[in-house]
């Protein structure tokens, strides 16, 4: 039976044909985009820095506020996608991002990207729960663990390409250029899905919650911006007191309207089930510690080991691939070893060599904690999320995917949160200055330059000892937590 576009089906998974490779490798792309423009920001920064004026905390924002709309809506979305169509929205979303990162490389004021980021975000959350969605309504049970691991493979090149690609348009156009990067792979994606993707939405077609939507979206902001703005203070003062009470109050809010409204965002019995929770809090934290250390190293990489843009995109290149080698390996090491083993010993890998990259102080060391980091990384993910979408019904695969995704955004918009603020505190504290980068600036004019950036140095070396010792915990939690909480086997598994 063959679909026209806009046709809505059944959720019954589509007879097998030749069109679910190429779905499969559209979803992929989508994803990939989504994940790109992230990876292609961080190496960007040092020179955003410098052109936009903005400091650390501004930074901060520009990387979070994208992740802070993204993680608040994703429910929302989710519920939306469920209800309207996947095909319908995650197509739609995608033109949306393309042209928010057209408008977003125009900025001139650390502001105005702070918003365009938000829009960026909002745009990101539509797509990201009908990547997975589709390919749920497309492979059947038999097929969804190597599809899953094809589809998180191929969203692993925006890892590989991001930092490529915006170290070398960064180096020749500038800044700017890495948002442009988005828009030739959607206008692909677009055209070939609107032809190729069938179209699926749940016959029960729930309402979408609004006030829950309001408030996950002020409970997550809430609790970014407080952590952001303790870690540029220092202390608890007015702003920062009034963030937490203000995160507090909506996440009660939240829960409440969770456990009351008549259709809410989410299933709190989601959370309760030991494969879903364990799945999508141990991804959490893995997102967690993967998100800062990142932050943290493409810092080192451009201002205390003076490589350019493009030769810092090459090198974070080892952690994309070895992910994309841990992802290959994963459902082969989830059959042999069993779900509980692969993604806790993955998610141990990736912790020792996120808390490794605090200790490395040149590039080969640097290359051995990357591929640790990213291999264990690419063996949990697929094996975790595999997990967690069999115990979602086909009726709420949006739904409930986008609550796993949520939970990585969040992990994402934490990481380089906490570990960005607790970066600037203990940096600051030794330093002297706000910045590495401002610290090197000043050796120009400075008698005592060269000093002062002995000092701004052995200041961020400790700094990121530091930093990346709790980003690193916070994924070895994840382990204990994958350990406790996931079945040794899926249910049917050989």
């Amino acid at each position: 039976m063959t679909a026209t576009p806009g046709d809505t089906e059944a959720e019954s998974p589509a007879e097998p044909d030749s069109r679910r490779w190429v779905v499969l490798v559209l979803m992929g792309l989508a994803l990939c985009v989504v994940v790109l423009n992230n990876s292609a920001l961080n190496v960007a920064i040092p020179a955003l820095m410098r052109d936009l004026r903005a400091d650390l905390p501004a930074v901060q924002w520009i990387v979070d506020g994208y992740s802070i709309v993204f993680a608040g809506l994703l429910m929302a979305a989710g519920v939306w996608s469920d209800r309207w169509g996947r095909k319908r929205l995650t197509l739609g979303g995608l033109v949306v991002f393309a042209g928010a990162s057209m408008l977003a490389a125009l900025a001139r004021e650390p502001w105005q990207l702070i918003v365009l980021r938000g829009l960026l975000g909002a745009a990101a959350a539509f797509v990201m729960p009908g990547t997975l969605s589709i390919l749920l309504h497309v492979f059947d049970r038999k097929e969804r663990a190597m599809a899953i691991a094809v589809w998180s493979g191929i969203a692993a090149l925006g890892v590989a390409l991001g930092p490529i690609l915006g170290g070398l348009v960064v180096d020749e156009f500038g800044w700017a250029a890495v948002f442009l990067l988005n828009v030739p792979m959607v206008a692909v994606i677009v055209l070939t899905g609107v032809f190729f993707v069938r179209e699926s939405a749940d016959p029960a077609s729930r309402p979408t919650d609004a006030v829950g939507a309001v408030l996950s979206v002020l409970a997550v902001g809430g609790l970014v911006f407080t952590v952001i703005e303790f870690g540029a203070s220092g202390r608890l003062d007015a702003l920062v007191i009034t963030g937490a009470v203000a995160t507090v109050l909506a996440g009660v809010a939240f829960v409440r309207r969770l456990r009351t409204a008549k259709y809410p965002l989410m299933e709190l019995s989601l959370l309760a089930d030991r494969r879903f929770g364990g799945a999508a809090i141990g991804n959490m934290l893995l997102f967690f510690g993967l998100a800062g250390a990142l932050f943290v190293l493409t810092q080192r990489l451009q201002v205390q080991l003076e490589m350019s843009p493009f030769s810092a995109g090459l090198a974070v290149g080892p952690v994309a691939v070895s992910v994309l080698l841990g992802t290959a390996l994963s459902p082969s090491l989830g059959r042999l070893v069993g779900v509980r083993a692969t993604v806790g010993a993955g998610m141990m890998l990736s912790a020792l060599g996120i808390g490794g990259l605090g200790l490395a102080h040149s590039y080969p060391v640097i290359v051995v904690a990357l591929v640790a980091a990213g291999f264990g990384f690419g063996i949990a993910t697929p094996v975790a999320t595999s997990v967690l979408v069999s115990s979602l019904s086909d009726d709420r695969a949006s739904s409930g995917s986008a609550v796993n995704d949520t939970m990585q955004e969040l992990g994402w918009a934490l990481g380089v949160a906490v570990v960005g603020a607790l970066l600037n505190r203990v940096f600051q504290a030794g330093g002297g200055v706000e910045t590495l980068q401002q610290a090197v600036d000043l050796a120009v004019a400075a008698p005592d330059g060269a000093a002062m950036v002995a000092q701004a140095n052995a200041a961020f070396d400790h700094a990121a000892v530091v930093s990346l010792a709790v980003a690193g915990g916070v994924s070895a939690a994840g382990a204990v937590l994958a350990a406790r909480l996931l079945p040794a086997r899926l249910q049917g598994a050989p």
